[in-house]
């Protein structure tokens, strides 16, 4: 990845009063069922979001004698305008409030782009988060969650407590009591009477370098307004997933199957997993990540590597892990 320094620039000075440095987390849909498509042409869908310990690290001060918001960030194509969520949530935020407080914002990117883990709506979640703190906290987590859903679906889910059970357009937020516990490590007698699921082994992610367009993705699905998409209830794979934890069988995508037709190689990784060990694999979101979990927790880099060589798709691929869940409490946020 090619980094580099650039911004938007205000015309006014910054001022030191108040800094937040906040991590931005990705998220994972642990199943994703896509139940079909609404008449106004969005597509409803039932999911458990999850979110992760991949992420931005994002650095936050109140500029009080700005007349402008100021965005940069350590990566190339990363716009740096009204067009970017984190501009557009820091607006929100000001109509919402009447607070006239501008706001520069440093975005220190780690999560790859075009990769269904929600980097840009998790920027604009932590943006309206830190914009709250940084005036006195002025909204209620509930409001918050309310303008972050005008912004886009998935802005919501990461103003959850980590692990939601996410609904309509992803935008209804139901938080999972207790959150999902983190591979590695079997699940012990003490964890079950506490009431947590928490799967052996470790968990891992990796992504070509291409993307998945997911307007291509969603198109796939060949659904028109008013069809339904056949599949398993969404109430019963959340009852599986937090009763025993990550499995094949309660881990599956809807999106999976277009965006292998959109991208074919993402069924050859899928199956080099499969290959190499990993007893659940799964694409996130609309792709082009896809998270696996295999049994050992001693799994490196180098053997996921080598077995992604062997099946013809390793060049540039981008590995990670092993990746734990993060979560907060409703008056933190999430640490890196």
């Amino acid at each position: 990845v090619v980094r580099s320094m650039r911004s938007l620039r205000c015309t006014a000075s910054l001022t030191d009063a108040d800094k937040l440095s906040l991590f931005s987390p990705a998220k994972t849909n642990l199943f994703l069922r896509i139940l079909g498509k609404r008449e106004d042409g969005f597509h409803e869908l039932a999911s458990v979001f999850q979110a992760l310990s991949l992420g931005d690290v994002m650095e936050f001060s109140a500029a009080s004698s700005a007349a402008e918001d100021v965005l940069t960030c350590n990566v190339e194509g990363v716009p740096l305008d009204g067009k970017n969520l984190v501009v557009k949530a820091f607006n929100v935020f000001r109509e919402r409030t009447g607070k006239e407080v501008f706001f520069n914002c440093f975005i220190d990117k780690r999560t790859p782009m075009e990769g269904g883990m929600g980097g840009g709506s998790s920027n604009a979640a932590t943006a309206l988060w830190a914009a709250n703190r940084l005036c006195g906290s002025p909204a209620t987590d509930e409001e918050l969650i309310e303008w972050g859903a005008e912004l886009g679906s998935d802005i919501s889910f990461f103003l959850s407590l980590g692990t939601a059970y996410c609904t309509g357009r992803g935008e209804i937020v139901e938080n999972v009591i207790p959150p999902l516990q983190t591979p590695p490590g079997p699940t012990t007698f003490f964890d079950l009477l506490c009431g947590f699921v928490q799967a052996a082994g470790s968990l891992w992610i990796v992504k070509p370098e291409e993307g998945c367009p997911t307007g291509a993705v969603y198109k796939g699905l060949g659904l028109q307004p008013g069809d339904d998409l056949p599949g398993p209830d969404p109430l019963d794979l959340k009852k599986l997933l937090t009763s025993q934890g990550l499995s094949q069988e309660a881990c599956m995508n809807d999106l999976e199957p277009p965006a292998q037709g959109v991208l074919p190689k993402l069924l050859t990784i899928k199956q080099a997993l499969f290959d190499a060990g990993f007893n659940t694999v799964l694409l996130s979101g609309s792709g082009a990540t896809t998270f696996a979990l295999h049994d050992e927790a001693e799994m490196s880099v180098e053997r996921i590597r080598e077995a992604l060589d062997q099946a013809g798709v390793g060049e540039g691929m981008w590995v990670e892990g092993p990746i734990t869940f993060k979560t907060r409490t409703e008056d933190t946020w999430y640490s890196e």
